[in-house]
This record gives structure tokens, C-alpha cells and sequence, in this order.
């Protein structure tokens, strides 16, 4: 049963991963495979009993300055012109969420989160604001698990004090000033786990989403009372992960993320988590060509009564050829869960004698 899943899951990515888009629009995280909820609404409330918390800043290309106001033969900065420092991508990501379960508390049939991100490129900045839900099918006893999700929101774009020079002054297709619009935005995930697979694998996971699927079309004001035009284009994803313990003290912690929209996008990392508490590892991207080599390091800490904190870093060596202006990508990550339910302790007892048993 569960391998017919695994294998329905695998053939439905295939499927759906040759549909074809536009450029990439949304953004990418070193940290993909612990930060789920942002691309995958079903990936919501996977730990079970406690609220998880998570967030990521991701700063890409640090030192890539706009060069529009440099003039290409010479090199030199015409009259009147400045170089704009550090467009490139910046991106932040917060989410929460947790399970919820029956009345009586006796069974989990799914769960709520919420997802949040600004994300600045350039003079472009886009914000997102997603309410999400799963619902829970159980699979061989609680061995397993199928999550079907879906996620609905906001979705805002526009300019932010956009300084474009255009080749033609009082271009209709050039924004002048800043403007967004915001739109109604949906998606929807499916996610599987699975306590074990054979004898060494566990935790393994494998998921399929689509967001943006109602693609909105943002109309932002430019000069001369007309519009700009821009479409979110559906971007589908496919994650799969596992843990692999290959000593009592060391586990090994692979996975993979394929994205596309104009071009397939894939992302691979292994990290070995050391005693359950420090992690390490590196990872490879390619979009088209060659991107990036990454990084990671990070921490694991459990605490007192079923807390837990996680700290990530990585560093992305730029392997194309944007290396020659840009200083590597930074991202933090930072993750907190804690129990849904607190335990209190029970009341002192005050025993009394009987005077009868004196």
C-alpha cells in the first residue's frame, strides 16, 4: 500500500513538472527541506503534538549593484548618475503551525498554519500572506500518513520607489513611482510520510504542490495613466527526504527539490546530524545551468518538556557566472516547536489522619 502511494506520488510529479511557464517568481531556500510550509500547504503540522514556529532570511548575491547608470564602453559613471548598491534578492519567511484534533482530543484529523514572506528584488517587492489547512488520512495504523493540503491568501506586487532609467524618458512601461496591487491567491500540496522504509530509512517524506494556481495579473500604475501588467505564473514543486542512520551517533539527512516554471530547477543537500545536535553538510543547485554549491551548518537542541529549537546557516558559492559581481548568498534559519498541550502538575495531596486509627 504504501509503496503504490510512493510510486503514485513520484508518477504524478513527473506529470506535472513538464507543464510549461514564465521566469521564476518565487523565491528559493537553501533550507527547503526544514522550512516545507512555505511551498507546500500539507506539509503543515508534520511533527507531531506541538506547534512549530519557523523563520528565514535569505540574502542572495550580497554586493550585486546596479551598474544602469555606468556607461558600458568606458566603465564611467555618466553625468548625473549613481550606482545603486545591493538589489539583488532579499527575502524573509516566517511560518507557524500545528495539528489539531477531536473534541475529545483522541484523534488527529489535520492541521492549520499560517505562512508569511516579503520578498525584494531590485525595485520589485512582493508580499504574501497565506492561511493553510490539512487533512490527514491515516495509512497502516498511524505507520504512515497522506496529508492533503490547500492554502488561500493575499498575494501583493508592485514597485518600491523604483528608480529605472529608461532609454526613452516618460516610457508607459517604465514605473516612475511606487504603486502595487494585491490579489486573491490559492494552493494546494499533497505530503506523505512514513516512520520507516526498510531497515535503515526513516522519516521518509515525499510531497507535491502547485502554487499560485488561480494566476493573478497585478495591474501597477505607471506614467501617462496607463498599466503595467504583471501575471503570477503556477509554480509546481516535488520533495522528497529521509533519515538514514548509519551509526548510532550519526545520521545522514538527504533530499531533493524539483521546481518548474520556464526552466526545471532542482536543489539536492545531504547534512549529517551528529548526537541529535550538530549538523552539517553541503548542497548543489542548478536552474538551466550551474547555480550554486552550499554550505550548512546548524544546531539541534531538545529541551524540557518536548521543546525543541533549530538554528541553520548556510553559504552559497556562486558557481555562475554572476560570481564576478556578487560576494555568495547568506540565509539563517531559525525553527522553535513546543507541546500543544502544557503539562501541569497535579495537586499536592494533604493526607489527614483518622483519629479513629491513632
Amino acid at each position: 500500500m504504501t509503496r503504490r502511494i510512493t510510486q503514485s506520488l513520484f508518477a504524478l510529479a513527473l506529470i506535472v513538472l513538464r507543464v510549461g511557464a514564465y521566469a521564476q517568481q518565487d523565491p528559493y531556500y537553501t533550507h527547503f527541506k526544514f522550512n516545507k510550509q512555505a511551498y507546500n500547504p500539507a506539509s503543515v503540522g508534520t511533527v507531531d503534538g506541538v506547534i512549530c514556529v519557523n523563520g528565514v532570511a535569505h540574502r542572495q548575491w550580497m554586493g550585486f549593484d546596479d551598474q544602469t547608470f555606468v556607461d558600458r564602453k568606458t566603465g564611467n559613471l555618466e553625468p548625473g548618475g549613481e550606482i545603486i548598491e545591493n538589489v539583488a534578492p532579499q527575502t524573509y519567511n516566517a511560518n507557524i503551525g500545528g495539528q489539531i484534533s477531536t473534541n475529545k482530543g483522541t484523534k488527529t484529523i489535520g492541521a492549520l498554519g499560517l505562512s508569511v514572506y516579503s520578498d525584494l528584488i531590485g525595485f520589485q517587492k512582493t508580499t504574501s500572506f497565506r492561511l493553510q489547512g490539512a487533512y490527514f488520512v491515516p495509512i497502516q495504523g498511524n505507520f504512515a500518513r497522506l496529508a492533503l493540503g490547500f492554502e488561500a491568501g493575499m498575494h501583493q506586487f508592485g514597485y518600491d520607489n523604483p528608480r529605472f532609467k529608461a532609454l526613452n524618458p516618460g516610457d508607459p512601461r517604465i514605473p516612475t513611482s511606487s504603486s502595487n496591487d494585491t490579489k486573491f491567491d490559492v494552493g494546494f500540496g499533497a505530503y506523505y510520510n512514513q516512520t520507516r522504509l526498510g531497515n535503515a530509512i526513516e522519516n521518509f517524506y515525499a510531497g507535491i504542490s502547485g502554487t499560485h494556481l488561480t494566476q493573478p495579473t497585478f495591474n501597477i500604475a505607471a506614467p501617462g495613466n496607463s498599466t503595467i501588467d504583471h501575471q503570477l505564473e503556477t509554480h509546481i514543486y516535488f520533495l522528497t527526504g529521509a533519515d538514514v542512520e548509519v551509526s548510532p551517533s550519526m545520521v545522514l539527512e538527504p533530499a531533493v527539490l524539483l521546481k518548474h516554471k520556464t526552466k526545471m530547477q532542482f536543489d539536492i543537500n545531504v547534512t549529517a546530524l551528529y548526537l541529535d545536535m550538530i549538523r552539517g553538510g553541503i548542497g548543489y543547485r542548478q536552474w538551466g545551468t550551474i547555480d550554486a554549491l552550499s554550505l550548512m551548518l546548524g544546531y539541534k537542541r531538545d529541551l524540557a518538556n518536548s521543546n525543541t529549537v533549530q538554528v541553520g546557516y548556510s553559504y552559497d558559492i556562486t558557481l555562475s557566472k554572476i560570481q564576478t559581481v556578487s560576494n555568495g548568498t547568506h540565509e539563517i534559519f531559525v525553527s522553535y516547536c513546543f507541546p500543544l498541550n502544557v503539562t501541569k502538575k497535579p495537586p499536592t495531596k494533604h493526607f489527614h489522619r483518622n483519629t479513629r486509627w491513632l
